[in-house]
């Protein structure tokens, strides 16, 4: 075999493995919000409390819920979030999430430790934004 015959193999082989190298580096890491899913980093607003009925997901802030429906099946899937949920999800690592009873993050507020959920209370079934938090005391934004 000639040399430049080898060179050739070798160049396609290169090519495939890094079409599937390629494949592998654009698969997600995790799912994308407002897909439904209640995945790592997201919070999840749940129509009925105890993470009942439908949900939706959101991977950043929301400083005004009123353009979000619960998309996932379920009690409630369709309605707007705003003024709506009973329970939520914080599947992030180090954030805390708070969910504020008016849109802007303003008013009455309730907090959601990392990795934990829980029903609402000041703001049950008036939920209009939230925000991210860190550190002690919490700063948010």
């Amino acid at each position: 075999m000639t040399l430049k015959r080898r060179l050739s193999r070798i160049g396609a082989a290169l090519t495939v493995s890094g079409v599937l190298l390629a494949g592998v580096a654009t698969s997600p890491a995790s799912a994308a919000e407002h897909d439904g899913g209640c995945e790592g980093l997201e919070l999840c607003f749940y129509y009925n409390s105890g993470l009942g009925g439908a949900n939706h997901d959101f991977r950043y802030r929301v400083p005004d819920l009123s353009r979000y429906a619960y998309i996932a099946p379920g009690k409630g899937a369709g309605l707007g979030v705003k003024n709506n949920a009973a329970s939520v999800n914080n599947r992030d690592g180090y954030f805390t999430a708070r969910v504020y009873f008016n849109s802007g993050y303003a008013g009455p507020a309730d907090d959601v430790p990392p990795l934990t959920w829980r029903n609402l209370g000041d703001t049950y079934n008036d939920n209009a934004s939230f925000n991210w938090c860190h550190k002690k005391p919490l700063v948010c934004g």
